[in-house]
């Protein structure tokens, strides 16, 4: 046999052997693939029939143990361990200085993937590779699982936000607007100065950082970003405001009534108001909502032709003396009406009446550059200072003269029910006439009188002496037999009903005049009385102070 003979068969010996080989390998690998198929069918059949729908023992979402529950209870249980977080308190410290807390609750914590969360939850050891699973489903039939998903916290923007701003309020400088005034008897602009706010932005983000990532659920303390903010009104603002085109004062006695209040809340709502050319403001607008929030009390004022107590009332002293200085600057009056009846703090017609929505002072800035309104509270006495770019000639003054063309005195008493005690009679407000008015506006120019025009007509309606009669008692009866008795508007048989209520009997003389129990309903018909008394006239310039209302 031949070398080369040789040679051929053993390769094809050699062939056969690696053929076999390759075929046991195959039908190894066969044996271990199905092997492992049927491994992980079994296991996975194991883990399937095993999930009954609730979460495996040993698993927290976050601090919460949802071990065994459903993913309903888990939701729960969850928000649960959230409520109870809420007494926790978190320290804001200011980047500028001073701090304040708030609780979590106030904050609005909250878990914003929960379900995403428990879903997880719900999945662990029940999915993914069949024999991790299976180890797992194992591991927590033994007690000895271990799992924790973290729980992401947030807190409500809008309720953090909204705290960050009112409890640093009052440790934060706040934006102060370019204002006009006058000093040395020259108009001054002083400059605006830059405020300081929370960056709520910045101090959420390291909140809710801080919920994520550090925090062992007691209280704990944030550093407080703030931000500079400039303030609404600058100094380039009031660039071409230079003169003061109209002033006007008058007196309302600042002695901590409900009435002062109102006038001191309500000039303070619009002072500081900057008008541009063509711009216009209504009074009410600037000065409601007429709330104890917003600054306001309790206080006589007109409604009905008879005088109530109301939220805000007074403000129309506001709003006259604003039209007064309105005039005197001669911006555009668009909307104006009088009071039902008299006022005392001002002539017939020179009164400007605010009622919610229905009466109102709306002005316009008629003039091509800005108009700043300025009010003045000093000695009880509330000035409105507009200022401009004066136009107008230096020898042209102007004179607003009150003029009564009707006037009718009334007779008689009103009788309106209180809510004081049986017994009570007091004078509420003095009469008023029927008057019929008009408002001249004059024109000097040099001293000498060059035009008079009427502005607006008013009118009054007459109102007689109106008392409030007491009709609480603990007894209904008395209640109904005293307000029967109101509605006959007869002093007689008002005063007979108190007699017979108070001492069982009926009065046998009942005086013709309208008694007042008390000091304080004497003092109160005085006051009334002398707020009916008229002012003396407005000088021409407007500059000084009108006469007291007493």
């Amino acid at each position: 046999m031949t070398g080369t003979k040789k040679r051929r068969r053993r390769g094809r010996r050699r062939h056969r052997r690696n053929r076999r080989s390759l075929y046991l390998c195959l039908t190894v690998v066969v044996i271990a693939a199905v092997s492992i198929g049927a491994v992980q069918l079994f296991l996975g059949n194991y883990v399937k029939k095993q999930n009954d729908g609730t979460i495996l023992n040993g698993v927290k979402i976050g601090t919460t143990d949802v071990s065994g529950m459903t993913k309903k209870e888990a939701t729960k249980a969850v928000e649960k361990t959230l409520s109870g977080y809420g007494g926790v308190k978190v320290t804001f410290e200011l980047e500028s200085g001073g701090t304040f807390e708030a609780t979590l609750a106030e904050m609005g914590l909250d878990a914003p993937d929960l379900k995403e969360t428990v879903a997880q939850a719900a999945k662990y050891g029940y999915s993914g590779n069949a024999v991790s699973a299976y180890k797992t489903l194992k591991k927590a039939e033994k007690g000895k699982l271990r799992h924790t998903i973290p729980l992401k916290y947030a807190v409500s923007e809008k309720e953090t936000g909204e705290i960050l701003d009112t409890r640093s309020s009052e440790l934060l400088a706040q934006p102060q607007n370019a204002y006009v005034t006058q000093q040395d008897g020259s108009v001054q602009v002083v400059k605006e100065k830059q405020g300081e706010l929370p960056d709520h932005a910045k101090t959420i983000q390291a909140l809710n950082n801080w919920l994520n990532e550090d925090w062992n659920g007691k209280n704990g303390t944030i550093r407080a970003a703030v931000k500079k903010t400039d303030p609404e009104i600058t100094e380039k603002d009031l660039k071409g405001v230079t003169d003061l085109l109209g002033t006007y004062t008058t007196f309302y006695g600042s002695d901590g009534s409900g009435r002062a209040q109102n006038i001191e809340t309500g000039a303070s709502h619009i002072g500081g108001t900057l008008l541009a050319p063509g711009e216009e403001l209504s009074a009410n607008a600037a000065m409601e909502p007429y709330t104890y929030e917003n600054g306001y009390a309790e206080a006589a004022s007109y409604e009905s032709n008879t005088v109530v107590q109301t939220m805000g009332g007074g403000i129309c002293q506001v709003s006259t003396t604003l039209y007064n200085a309105i005039l005197y600057a001669e911006l555009e009056i668009v909307e104006r009406y009088p009071h039902s009846m008299l006022v005392g703090y001002v002539e017939p017609s020179m009164d400007a009446a605010i009622a919610d929505d229905v009466l109102d002072l709306v002005f316009k800035n008629n003039q091509k550059t800005p108009v700043y309104i300025e009010s003045v509270l000093s000695g009880g006495n509330l000035t409105f200072n507009i200022y401009g770019k004066e136009t107008r000639d230096p020898g042209r003054t102007l004179e607003f003269v009150s003029e009564t063309t009707e006037s009718k005195e009334t007779e008689g008493k009103r009788f309106v029910a209180t809510e004081d005690y049986i017994g009570y009679m007091g004078l509420q407000s003095a009469a008023h006439p029927e008057i019929s008015a008009q408002l001249w506006k004059v024109v000097y120019e040099n001293g000498v009188e060059v035009s008079r025009d009427v502005i607006n007509y008013s009118t009054y309606v007459a109102a007689p002496e109106t008392y409030g009669i007491g009709t609480v008692s603990d007894d209904p009866a008395a209640t109904e037999k005293m307000n029967q008795a109101i509605l006959t508007q007869d002093e007689a048989q008002i005063q007979a009903a108190i007699q017979e209520i108070l001492y069982g009997v009926p009065a046998e003389n009942t005086a013709s005049g309208t008694g007042t129990p008390d000091g304080a309903s004497a003092e109160a018909a005085g006051d009334a009385a002398n707020a009916t008394a008229a002012n003396g006239a407005v000088p021409a310039d407007g500059t000084q102070t009108a006469p007291a209302a007493q």
